[in-house]
């Protein structure tokens, strides 16, 4: 079995499914004082800051209102409301359904669904962050004061694995279950920073760089 796998398993284990109550736990680690939330992959960079009331920065414009987050995302509309460990709502013309688990065990959380058309299954911990959304899988730990670790995509989706590091403010760890869970998902989704399209695969005649010579015969 392979780490990741490994690691996946020891935080998705005993998971407890319930009403999700409002006020805040430390489901993730702060791995930094002040400043934005901020994610690279590999050469890409992209940072979204948090206050009272708005997640502004990198293409998001939104706003804070209780259990209700909406604005735009990239230039496209999303509306998003939770309620005992339901997320509902769109990004653009695509649904949002996803649901939360706490885990049992330790400080956590599984999410599960659909975001923007993208199935999602994710496991939020003090300890790391793995699964998918967006068409990517991600498999990060703790280190450093930030989460590290890789971002795979599938083929039709970028494909190569890249070198991944997020890094939490502790304004996040004052959200509750629901909004930590939400903001982290779309950073991570292609809303966020989307994957590279894989590179065309040359056809007969072609090149990756342009037209190659002329098939034979012509």
């Amino acid at each position: 079995m392979s780490a990741p796998s490994r690691v996946f398993m020891k935080l998705g284990a005993g998971l407890l499914v319930f009403g999700l109550a409002a006020p805040a736990s430390a489901q993730l680690a702060a791995t930094a004082r002040g400043g934005p939330i901020a994610l690279r992959v590999g050469d890409a960079a992209l940072a979204v800051s948090v206050d009272a009331d708005t997640v502004r920065g990198d293409g998001f414009a939104l706003r804070r209102d209780g259990a209700r987050l909406t604005g735009t995302v990239r230039g496209g509309n999303l509306d998003l409301r939770w309620r005992r460990g339901l997320v509902t709502g769109r990004v653009g013309v695509e649904d949002v359904h996803l649901e939360l688990s706490r885990m049992a065990s330790e400080q956590g959380l599984q999410v599960d669904g659909e975001l923007a058309s993208w199935g999602t299954a994710l496991v939020l911990s003090p300890l790391g962050i793995t699964g998918s959304v967006g068409g990517c899988d991600y498999s990060m730990t703790v280190a450093g004061g930030q989460y590290t670790g890789w971002r795979t995509c599938q083929e039709s989706n970028g494909g190569e694995p890249l070198d991944v590091t997020l890094s939490l403010p502790e304004q996040v760890q004052d959200l509750d279950d629901a909004e930590q869970a939400v903001l982290v998902a779309l950073v991570l989704s292609e809303k966020g920073i989307a994957p590279t399209p894989p590179r065309a695969t040359p056809g007969p005649g072609r090149t990756l760089e342009g037209p190659g010579a002329p098939a034979p015969g012509r």
